[in-house]
């Protein structure tokens, strides 16, 4: 009996051999493009990044100071500090990619951009929030559709906007925000609009 087993179990390991030899061949492969790549990137010019699109805060259109309130002021004096910076939302684009595409020179530079602009959407969710807890949902809303506008990858800050527009009966408005969200490339954009559908 044991020797009628033996031929298939040499079978199954030859099998799982063959697997574990292409998977490695794979790795290697992807390893191989991924350094060829990065070598290319780091043997890029300089380029000139003051044409790109920066994020400007419309710090003047925000509720600032208008409600008394600690939390509320604390993030408003974050969005201050912001305005002063450059903002980027350079989401779904490695660092080997902006190497790429503007010299590694620039990467420092862009790296604090995209870390603004992480920061703010924080704060701008945050604010947003803020405002709907204290009824202030009219800014609540205009704080949320410039986190929009930015193309924000906080998934909160398009399902907090959309339950807005349904208790406040703004349906266009929500049709728009899951239109919009249909053509964003979000990674947890089905749940988004899962959720904006409910």
């Amino acid at each position: 009996m044991p020797m009628m087993i033996l031929p298939f179990f040499i079978l199954l390991l030859c099998f799982f051999s063959l697997l574990r030899n292409r998977s490695q061949q794979s790795y290697e492969k992807k390893q191989d493009s991924f350094w060829e790549k990065e070598q290319r990137a780091n043997m890029v010019r300089k380029k000139d990044i003051s044409g790109l699109d920066y994020i400007q805060i419309p710090l003047d259109e925000f509720p600032a100071g208008k409600f008394p309130d600690g939390k509320l002021a604390a993030l408003e004096g974050t969005l201050q500090n912001l305005g002063t910076r450059k903002i980027l939302n350079l989401t779904g684009q490695s660092n080997t990619d902006l190497k790429l595409q503007y010299g590694p020179a620039n990467l420092p530079v862009l790296s604090d951009c995209d870390a603004n602009f992480t920061l703010l959407a924080k704060t701008i969710l945050a604010y947003g929030e803020r405002l709907a807890e204290l009824g202030h949902w009219q800014e609540a809303i205009q704080v949320l559709e410039f986190g929009v506008s930015c193309g924000t990858d906080i998934s909160k800050n398009y399902t907090l906007l959309g339950s807005l527009y349904r208790e406040h009966g703004q349906t266009a408005k929500l049709g728009q925000l899951t239109e919009t969200v249909r053509n964003m490339d979000l990674l947890l954009k089905e749940s988004i609009l899962e959720k904006l559908a409910q």
